[in-house]
C-alpha cells in the first residue's frame, strides 16, 4: 500500500449530535430544492388551473357533443349502406358466383354450420326454419350484421359480394323438411347402441 492521498477526499459530516460522522465516506447533505424545480412546480399548477377553466367554461368541445356527432355520422353511414343493399340476391343462379360461394362456405361457414349445412354449433341452413327470416334481404342482414347468441358479423371481413355468393351457394343445397339443428322442434338423433360384451 502506498501513502498517497486518495483521489477523492472524504468530507467530514456532522451527525445528529453535532459531531462529524462519516460512514464509508457516504453522507447526506441538506441542500435546498433548486429554484428551477420550484418554479416548474408552481407553473404546472397555474397551467392546470387555467386549462380546467378553459376546458370547462370557455371551450365548446364536450364528450357529449362528440358522441352525438359520431352517432349521427354512424346513422348516416348505416342508412346509406342499407339503401345500397339489394333486396334480392344478384348472384342467384350464377355458376361462377356459386362456386366462389361454395369455397367461402367451406373455408369459413362450415366450421359452425357443418360441411353439408345441416348445423353443428350454428343452426341448419337447409331446413325450413329461419329464426330471423328466410328472404334474401333477411339472410344477408343476418350474415352481415350478425345475431345474438353466436353469429358474428361477417360484413366487415367478407364484404357484400362474398356474402351474396355464399347465400347463392346455400340456395343450391338440397333442402329438407325435417327441422335441423337450431330449430325449436329439433330432436337430436339417438346415440348409437353400445356394443354388447
Amino acid at each position: 500500500m502506498s501513502d498517497s492521498k486518495p483521489e477523492i477526499a472524504e468530507r467530514a459530516l456532522r451527525g445528529p449530535d453535532g459531531a462529524h460522522a462519516a460512514r464509508d465516506g457516504i453522507g447526506e447533505d441538506d441542500h435546498p430544492v433548486p429554484l428551477w424545480f420550484n418554479l416548474a412546480w408552481v407553473l404546472t399548477w397555474i397551467f392546470g388551473a387555467c386549462y380546467i377553466v378553459w376546458y370547462l367554461g370557455l371551450s365548446s368541445w364536450s364528450a357529449r357533443s362528440q358522441y352525438a356527432a359520431e352517432v349521427a355520422a354512424a346513422a348516416k353511414t348505416s342508412a346509406a349502406a342499407s339503401a345500397v343493399a339489394p333486396e334480392a340476391n344478384p348472384y342467384k343462379g350464377d355458376p361462377a358466383a356459386i362456386a366462389e360461394g361454395a369455397q367461402t362456405f367451406a373455408t369459413i361457414c362450415s366450421a359452425c354450420h357443418g360441411p353439408d349445412a345441416h348445423g353443428l354449433v350454428g343452426p341448419s341452413l337447409v331446413d325450413p326454419y329461419w329464426k330471423y327470416g328466410a328472404s334474401d334481404a333477411d339472410r344477408f342482414k343476418t350474415v352481415t350484421e350478425g345475431r345474438p347468441g353466436g353469429m358474428p358479423a361477417w360484413g366487415p371481413q367478407l364484404g357484400s359480394e362474398r356474402i351474396w355468393k355464399v347465400l347463392a351457394y346455400i340456395d343450391t343445397l338440397p333442402k329438407t323438411r325435417e327441422p335441423g339443428f337450431g330449430a325449436p322442434d329439433y330432436v337430436p338423433p339417438a346415440p348409437p347402441p353400445s356394443p354388447s360384451p
